[in-house]
């Protein structure tokens, strides 16, 4: 009897961002998305809605992690990160972790520990408390902060950059 042979090949995922083969699924997309879709350039569909600066590496310890490859991308983040807690929250502070800060940012994974301090110092410069846990640290956000107060006046993402470049002079 002949051993049992997939149909189809193990496909590769995101060659892009460096990341290798993974066995038995399609693609780093979140689950329910079908199939192979491939953007005009050739990369992978996972890869397509990234920022400008935002790079998927897959590493043997952490898996899916993003990395930041310059400082105007961590401030694209902390302001999207921003926007979306003034616009979602409804209490009065709102504590963000690593994670939290991920799943906000929509992204498949994890941010990578190097690039999640500089987002936290980022945030320390902005006036926001970043408080130390037993294996990580968190940002808390206080809705009353003045540039919270801002950002709910903004209109979208791209006011929301300018004014945070405001306060970070």
């Amino acid at each position: 009897m002949k051993p049992w042979v997939s149909p189809r090949p193990d496909p590769v995922v995101g060659t892009q961002g460096g990341l290798k083969v993974e066995r038995g699924r399609l693609s780093l997309a979140p689950l329910g998305s079908e199939g192979r879709d491939e953007s005009p350039n050739g990369s992978n569909a996972s890869t397509a809605g990234l920022p400008n600066g935002l790079v998927v590496r897959w590493y043997k310890r952490l898996g899916v992690t993003y990395r930041v490859t310059n400082y105007e991308t961590v401030i694209r983040l902390v302001a999207e990160l921003l926007f979306r807690v003034s616009r979602d929250s409804r209490g009065s502070v709102v504590y963000v972790n690593g994670r939290k800060i991920a799943a906000l940012l929509g992204l498949g994974g994890t941010i990578h520990p190097i690039d999640l301090s500089i987002i936290y110092a980022t945030m320390a410069k902005l006036g926001f408390e970043v408080v130390e846990q037993p294996r990580s640290k968190a940002a808390i956000i206080n809705m009353g902060h003045p540039l919270i107060e801002k950002i709910k006046a903004a209109k979208d993402v791209n006011e929301t950059i300018e004014i945070i470049r405001k306060y970070l002079r």
